[in-house]
Order: structure tokens, then sequence, then C-alpha cells
């Protein structure tokens, strides 16, 4: 009798267990990236409650702070947040549209998908800038300087585009007094320009930014019938890399690209190249479809937990 109730009991822990498995609700797995990242500075810098609150940024006093939720996943690269998402239902993310691909699927923010269109006209608001800049001081060498003109020129246009982002030509929404309009007449040079004596132009900065600078660097290189490791180091980490290596260079031979704005930093020269939206990702399987930003605030704080709070 003994066994007999032994085994009744096992069998009925084995189907709770299932129960719990099959139809219990686990909670969202948030999934951020690290600090120093441009995605995510500009995604809590943009995501913000309905009493204006901001997930992240800097308080009233100029001190930096993050209410992101202590539980959160945090990711280095954007290829690191999908391949989490895409293999975890209950997983929500966010990486560039520019970085989107059919591995995972993308919300609706306040019901407005990401488009060129809704980036270009603003009704689509996660949204940021992609940056190039260079050393305030520094006097860049011949061949840093061609490059740096030829991003500025209507060149670039087809670059960004490929690269899912949206080529700014608004002198006002580029932003910066030092490129106040885009180059439109480039050309190539009767031979490359020189890289003086620091070699290589070296380039460091957002990971985002990756589709758009390769194919840039890329394009370049054939109008001079090179290739690209002749002309460039690219290894970008993070925005916040890019930033601190154009504050810092001397040889006028680096250039920096962050995904969030430099706007009043004086240790670098910017423009805005191009914008890029900021899309919120889950897994393939999951029901959700749209989602509101005091709904991704509650997320990414930790007050909701479930995607059935969410109508999910």
């Amino acid at each position: 009798m003994k066994k007999v109730k032994t085994k009744i009991w096992l069998v009925c822990t084995a189907v709770l267990c299932a129960f719990a498995s099959c139809g219990g609700e686990k909670h969202i797995t948030v999934i951020s990236r690290t600090a120093g990242s441009g995605t995510r500075s500009a995604f809590e810098e943009l995501v913000a409650n309905e009493d204006g609150r901001k997930l992240g940024g800097k308080d009233e006093n100029g001190k930096e702070y993050s209410l992101l939720v202590k539980t959160a996943l945090e990711k280095s690269e954007t290829g690191d947040v999908k391949t989490a998402v895409a293999s975890d239902k209950n997983a929500i993310g966010y990486i560039s549209f520019g970085s989107l691909d059919s591995s995972v699927k993308a919300l609706a923010l306040n019901g407005v998908e990401a488009t060129e269109e809704s980036v270009s006209n603003g009704s689509y608001e996660l949204q940021r800038p992609f940056v190039v800049m260079t050393n305030a001081t520094a006097t860049l060498t011949p061949r840093a300087e061609d490059f740096m003109q030829y991003l500025q020129s209507a060149e670039s246009e087809a670059f960004a585009s490929e690269a899912g982002a949206v080529w700014v030509s608004d002198p006002k929404t580029r932003g910066s007094e030092d490129f106040p309009v885009p180059v439109t007449d480039w050309t190539a040079k009767p031979a490359l320009p020189s890289a003086g004596e620091n070699g290589k132009v070296v380039i460091n900065g957002s990971t985002s930014m990756q589709k758009f600078i390769e194919r840039a660097a890329l394009g370049y290189a054939e109008e001079y019938s090179a290739s690209v490791t002749d002309i460039f180091t690219i290894e970008l980490q993070s925005s916040s890399v890019g930033r601190k290596g154009a504050e810092t260079d001397t040889t006028g031979n680096f250039i920096g690209l962050s995904s969030a704005s430099v706007a009043g930093n004086e240790k670098v020269r910017a423009f805005t190249v191009c914008l890029d939206a900021i899309v919120v990702i889950v897994n393939l399987a999951s029901p959700l479809q749209t989602v509101t930003a005091q709904q991704l605030f509650d997320i990414y704080t930790g007050k909701i937990v479930r995607f059935s709070e969410l109508g999910a």
C-alpha cells in the first residue's frame, strides 16, 4: 500500500510540474545593452513614463542614473541581444532598426511601426542620431579629411538607406556648426590622399553603425581602386569608446561613431549623418504586436513582469 501511495504521489507531482511548466506563465526576460552603449543611452533617454520620468540619463544635479531593473540581462553587442530574444519566447529587447532581421519580431510603438517614412516624419518616436566625429582641435590627415567629406556628401545617402537608416540633408537636423551643409560635389582625387605618418584611418565607436560605416568605407575604397583594409582599421566597440577616442586623438587619423547625441561636447567636431530607429523586439512566438512607452518603462523598471499584464 505504501508503494502505491508513493507512486501516486510521484505521478501527481509530475503532473503538477508539467502543468506549471506548460500553463504557468514565466516572468519576462528583460534584455538590455551594457552601460556605455549608445543604443542603451538613447533608449533610456527616449523611454519615459506618463509623468515624463526617463528610464535613464542625467538627474537635476547632472548625475548619471538608470532605472533598469536589476534582473535585466545586459548584452555588449547588438547580435547578442537578437540571439537572446530569438532563443527565449519570454524575452524582450531592443536593437537598431538597421540590425533587424527575420530572427525576431519588431513591435510597433504606440501603434506606429518603425519605417523610413515614420522615422523621417517623426511619428515613430523611438529614434536617435548616427553621429560621426573627430577631435575638435587636431588637424586631420588628408586621407581622414577626404573620407569625412565623403561621408558628408550625397554619396552617403545610399549607404544610410542600405543600413536601414534615414539620411539627413537638412543642416538644422545635422545639428553642427562645424558641418553646416552637406558636401554635395565630392569627387575622387587623382590619387588616394596621404595617410600621413600614422598609417590607416582608425574608426571606432557604435556597433549599431556597423552596416553604414562598413558600406561607406567600401564605397570610398572602390573610388580609389583600393581595398578597405588598405585604408581603414575598423573596430567597433561602443559609442563611449568612439567618443573617448575622438576626444583624446592627437594624430588626426581617428574617426569616432556614436549612436547617441554628442551635442555640447566641445572636445569633438560632429555631425549627424542619418537617423536610426530603435526597435523593440520579441520572440517570433510572442503574440505581442505593439507596446506603449509607459509599458516599456514599466517592463524595464520591473513594474510589469508578465506579458499577460499587457493583454498578450
